[in-house]
């Protein structure tokens, strides 16, 4: 089987409720419950959560909704040990894979899905499948400061060399959007993305993620766009 699972916390610090948060008139983790279920990918979709609220919508919107235990709440829980526990707790077979998507990534559409799940297939269901996209600025060019208060190089060599974005080379960050592996991957990993994932490309513009205020308003603004525009 092919499983959805949709992480989902209750609490959130720098956006508030930001799971169920009204964005162009529907609460933001709709967007990825609907996009998995019109993929056609999955078996069964399900939310991940410890916030009765955020189950019921799921509910609604098609998924099945699984309540994570108390221990499993906090915001210092990896999301690896969280499915983890699921996987346990359901008995899932250990042939299924598990395709995870973050709730706070709205942009990504069933292309990126089946896409991501494609290249999944293609390395006969063995590899973990990792959504990325570009850094806006080359990670080489990077600084930090040091105790002095004045700014460093993080990579001195490659920052001697150019100064020049195009002179360096192009480098990922995984976007939080979509993750493919099979359960017994999972479970003897230490961490979501695993031991040498393959990527899968996502451009920037389906990449944005919501951590911060500013990138809320920002997905609300393409969003109601596109609702405006019956897309």
């Amino acid at each position: 089987m092919n499983i959805a699972i949709i992480p989902a916390r209750g609490g959130s610090k720098r956006v508030k409720r930001k799971n169920i948060i009204n964005i162009a008139g529907k609460p933001l983790i709709s967007y990825s419950i609907k996009t998995a279920l019109k993929s056609g990918v999955f078996d069964k979709v399900y939310v991940n959560s410890d916030d009765d609220e955020i189950l019921s919508i799921s509910l609604e919107y098609g998924a099945i909704p699984y309540k994570r235990p108390v221990d499993y709440a906090g915001d210092k829980i990896y999301i690896i040990d969280v499915v983890k526990e699921m996987i346990e707790s359901l008995e899932m077979n250990k042939d299924s894979s598990i395709g995870v998507l973050l709730a706070t990534s709205p942009l990504r559409n069933t292309e990126d899905i089946c896409g991501a799940y494609n290249l999944f297939k293609k390395k006969n269901k063995k590899h973990s499948i990792v959504s990325v996209t570009t850094y806006e600025t080359p990670i080489q060019l990077a600084q930090y400061k040091e105790n002095d208060g004045c700014l460093k190089p993080v990579f001195s060599t490659e920052y001697s060399c150019s100064t020049r974005s195009t002179d360096h080379r192009e480098v990922y960050k995984y976007n939080e959007s979509i993750i493919f592996n099979n359960i017994s991957n999972i479970l003897r990993q230490d961490n979501l993305i695993g031991v040498k994932p393959f990527p899968y490309f996502m451009p920037p513009e389906r990449s944005i993620l919501i951590d911060y205020p500013y990138q809320l308003e920002m997905i609300r603004l393409i969003l109601e766009d596109r609702k405006k525009n019956g897309s």
